[in-house]
């Protein structure tokens, strides 16, 4: 018998591990970056955290977005993480808490599970979807940051 765990399981692990406190969202994403925790920033500032599951909505505003963008190279799912970041609130309203797949613009598949995702792509024949599991609520980063009183 074998016994499943959660895709992301480790990944969250090594997120949740990382200081953060007081460090800027750069230097949060350098850390992601040294612990070889692949992400992306969505041009809305949420951040995706590969096994692409969303890791923080509102991680940093917009205009801030290029800045950082310019200094990393985009992961081959730039285009899905875009589209699954725009929609993010319909997505909530149709899948919230479960696994889709995703070709072009559209959900093609869903299910509660990851194993059973992948049967019922497998049985319709869909080749290469992105998959991401899509969270119920609001994801946060919780972090403090510092300031000095006068």
């Amino acid at each position: 018998m074998t016994t499943a765990t959660s895709v992301g399981g480790t990944t969250k692990n090594i997120i949740q591990s990382i200081a953060t406190s007081g460090l800027s969202p750069e230097e949060v994403l350098q850390r992601l970056k040294s612990s070889g925790i692949e992400w992306y920033l969505t041009e809305q500032g949420n951040l995706m955290i590969k096994y692409w599951q969303l890791g923080a909505e509102g991680f940093v505003s917009p205009e801030r977005v290029g800045t950082i963008q310019a200094q990393e190279t985009a992961p081959f799912h730039a285009n899905a993480l875009e589209w699954v970041s725009s929609h993010l609130d319909e997505l909530r309203q149709n899948y919230a808490g479960r696994w889709v797949a995703i070709l072009g613009n559209e959900v093609v598949a869903s299910a509660p599970t990851l194993p059973q995702l992948l049967d019922n792509i497998h049985e319709l024949g869909i080749e290469h979807p992105f998959l991401t599991e899509i969270p119920a609520g609001p994801v946060t980063w919780m972090t403090t940051y510092a300031r000095s009183f006068v």
